[in-house]
């Protein structure tokens, strides 16, 4: 039933007019004040292959071509030959179908938007959902109506690990059904999103484009309030489905420019990477999937199949009996029903390697308003199911092996690709999306200045995705290495390993400060006799290129200092005393030794690796004081004796000094210390804070006593003169305390007060003797 009007409109057309040659029809009397004109030229599907060179066919039935023309061509048609022509009405003409200017009308069914009314709804999808759709015009036409198209995705404009699909109808302008079926489907993604769990995963994974109308000025031909009067050609009479680069014949294989459509949507499909898509027609019911210029088949030709049978039997369960079944029960190779060239299904195809078809959606072309519910309920499933198939097959990322940057690269099957069937990854993901028919494929990846790659055995099945990232190496050599230590004493010795990449056939150390310059091994061992700070470089190359690191200050040769001699400015040293790792210390000793950190930004940390001073409970016969400043007046650190390895200390100031007194009795020696100091970040340092609130003040009636008071309770009080002898006055958790001098000599003493949160030190001269 859905085909009786077109049959009866076209069987009438053929019988009213006569069937004459062509040569007896005037073109002034055929074309009258129209550009294009609509016709059959019965017993002429003989020679369709020839006609397609030169009219633009819509169908062939039985022996009988029926065709569109504009002048130009109908002049090149009575060229070719006699033929039995018959002028038909155009199927724009037939029908006046219902029209609204309303958005809300056009979207609840039964109506066709005018043009104004497009524009505003394609607006509306942008404009009410913010964070889903984002509307692109992709060209505006001399006529200054618009190629719009609605981009939908979950974080739409940004550019994702995800394939893009792209839906586009009516590039013939007559053909409106896909038209009003894809401004339903945008609408549907849109108010389906979050509800719909198959809807919200799609737009979630899939970066969705949708172009409802490819050729608004033949669709708006009779004026912008109505789609009667509708054309197939534009405005300049041309055919775009005959307008773009060919791959048999060329870039103009219909002699005409590239009209705006055309650049247009060429400049767009350039400038993004469609992985597949679909173009709407009208005048049969039938996926037509590649080749339409020749007669080879593609290397996809069963994956098509798959995929054109499902979405026609899909259309089967959800229509009536008939509809989407011309040719092969609904589906049919290009060629192979009729040929033409400059198609934009192989442009697409074989110049941007995206899988698209011609989805020819309804015999009728300018289908009634009152039917339009009916052929979405027909065909949206489908719809969907279309959409899904970009997301099966081989899929994943290309990107740099050394640097992880995303490559843009050629992913071909060997053995099995052909006439541009690879496809690539795109910038800026790097990612890649090559849909498979089941089977076990060898993908080899290549890149500009990158070496081969080739992942055999890859195994497909059909409605599944294989996840499959690949990382390319550049083939040059990348330098690296490594160091058994980077820190050592002076005459201390340090293996190199060489850990470069690419397989560096030569390479040359070249070592700052060592023992020897330079070296060509792989492990060389290097001893480095003065102190500093060394740099090392490796240069390493293979039959791709070269490299060179250089890794500056990276041996560090530390300097031995011993008690009693000045430290300087340093940030690395080992540090003993008097008489180092091997002797004893000396009696009587009383040394000094002062280091000023280099880096301003770093405190001071001493580390030991031994410690043996002789043990006693106060540490009052021998001693190692240590100062948190450039001498020892100075907040005390800590004062050190015995066996037991101190933790590590640190100082409060970056860039500041430390400072170390070590005082020894007339007897009892031994093997005294060895420790690193080193520059840190002073993580773990405890500060010593010096309180306002201290008060030291002589005691006027005890001599040379003296009072010691403070803001917060004292826990205890150390008095310790330069000699190292101290007293300790245990507080009774008071904050004031007299306490007496060590001795009546004059002298200097420092006076560390402990309290619950403070360790304060302060320097006290002693004048006179009691």
């Amino acid at each position: 039933m859905k085909n009786f009007i077109s049959f009866l409109l076209v069987f009438t057309a053929l019988s009213a007019v006569a069937q004459k040659k062509i040569e007896n029809y005037s073109k002034a009397e055929l074309f009258k004040t129209d550009g294009e004109i609509y016709f059959a030229l019965p017993g002429a599907a003989s020679v369709a292959d020839i006609l397609t060179k030169i009219i633009s066919i819509d169908r062939i039935s039985g022996d009988t071509v029926y065709a569109y023309a504009s002048k130009k061509e109908f002049d090149h048609l009575v060229n070719s030959g006699s033929h039995l022509f018959a002028p038909l009405q155009h199927p724009g003409d037939l029908i006046q179908p219902e029209m609204s200017d309303n958005p809300r009308k056009v979207l609840a069914w039964n109506y066709y938007p005018t043009y104004g009314a497009y524009e505003e709804i394609m607006q509306q999808f942008a404009a009410n959902y913010p964070n889903l759709c984002k509307l692109y015009t992709i060209g505006t036409l001399p006529s200054g109506r618009k190629l719009l198209v609605a981009r939908i995705s979950d974080n739409v404009g940004v550019e994702e690990d995800e394939p893009e699909f792209l839906y586009t109808s009516s590039m013939h302008g007559d053909e409106t059904t896909g038209y009003v079926l894809m401004l339903h489907l945008i609408d549907y993604l849109l108010t389906n999103y979050g509800l719909d769990a198959r809807v919200t995963e799609m737009v979630n994974e899939i970066d969705l484009w949708i172009n409802p109308l490819a050729n608004p000025d033949g669709t708006y031909f009779g004026g912008n309030n109505s789609v009667n009067g509708s054309r197939r050609y534009n405005a300049n009479y041309v055919d775009l489905n005959r307008n773009y680069h060919d791959p048999e014949d060329g870039l103009h294989p219909d002699g005409n420019a590239w009209q705006p459509e055309t650049l247009a949507f060429m400049a767009f499909a350039e400038g993004r990477n469609f992985v597949m898509s679909a173009n709407f027609h009208g005048g049969a019911e039938v996926m037509n999937y590649p080749w339409d210029t020749w007669y080879k088949l593609t290397a996809d030709d069963n994956w098509w199949k798959l995929v054109c049978r499902e979405y026609a039997d899909t259309a089967h369960v959800n229509a009536p009996s008939g509809y989407m079944s011309d040719y092969q029960n609904g589906i049919t190779n290009g060629a192979q029903w009729y040929s033409i060239s400059g198609g934009r299904q192989d442009y697409m195809n074989y110049f941007q390697q995206c899988r698209e078809v011609t989805i020819e959606i309804s015999n009728t072309k300018l289908l009634p308003a009152s039917q339009l519910l009916n052929f979405w309920n027909y065909n949206y499933r489908s719809l969907l199911n279309y959409i899904e198939q970009v997301t099966y097959g081989v899929r994943g990322t290309v990107t740099d092996s050394l640097t992880g940057e995303p490559l843009k690269a050629m992913v071909y099957i060997t053995g099995f690709d052909k006439d541009s069937s690879m496809v690539f990854s795109s910038l800026p993901v790097g990612n890649y999306h090559r849909m498979l028919k089941a089977g076990l494929y060898n993908l080899t990846f290549s890149a500009d200045g990158y070496l081969v790659k080739t992942i055999p055995n890859v195994f497909v099945t059909d409605f599944s995705t294989v996840r499959l990232d690949v990382q390319l190496y550049n083939g040059f050599p990348l330098a690296d290495f490594s160091a058994s230590q980077t820190t050592i004493p002076v005459g201390g010795e340090v293996q190199f390993t060489d850990q470069s990449i690419g397989g560096p056939q030569t390479r040359r150390w070249t070592f700052e400060g060592g023992d020897i310059n330079t070296s060509g091994d792989t492990q060389p061992i290097v001893s480095y006799l003065e102190p500093g700070t060394w740099d090392v470089s490796l240069f390493v190359e293979n039959s791709v290129g070269s490299n060179t690191l250089t890794k500056p200050d990276y041996i560090t040769v530390t300097p031995d200092y011993y008690i009693g001699v000045n430290g300087g400015n340093t940030c690395s040293a080992r540090f003993y005393d008097s008489q180092g790792p091997e002797k004893d210390y000396k009696s009587n000793e009383n040394l000094t030794t002062t280091f000023v950190g280099t880096d301003p930004n770093k405190v001071f940390r001493l580390h030991f690796t031994a410690f043996d001073i002789e043990p006693d409970a106060n540490c009052s016969k021998d001693a190692l004081y240590i100062y948190d400043g450039p001498d020892s007046t100075y907040p005390l650190i800590g004062k050190y004796c015995g066996n037991t390895l101190p933790g590590d200390v640190l100082t409060s100031v970056g860039g500041g000094a430390i400072t170390f007194v070590f005082v020894s009795d007339e007897a009892n020696n031994y093997s005294g210390w060895s420790a690193e100091l080193t520059c840190d970040s002073g993580v773990g340092t405890t500060t010593l804070e010096l309180s306002p609130n201290l008060s030291i003040y002589p005691n006027p009636s005890a001599g040379s006593g003296f009072f010691v008071e403070s803001s917060e309770t004292m826990l205890n009080v150390e008095i310790t003169d330069l000699m190292g002898k101290s007293r300790y006055f245990d507080t009774p958790m008071q904050n004031k305390v007299n306490v007496d001098a060590l001795s009546g000599a004059p002298g200097i003493y420092i006076i560390k007060v402990t309290t619950a949160t403070h360790v304060v030190s302060r320097k006290m001269v002693v004048a006179g003797s009691r």
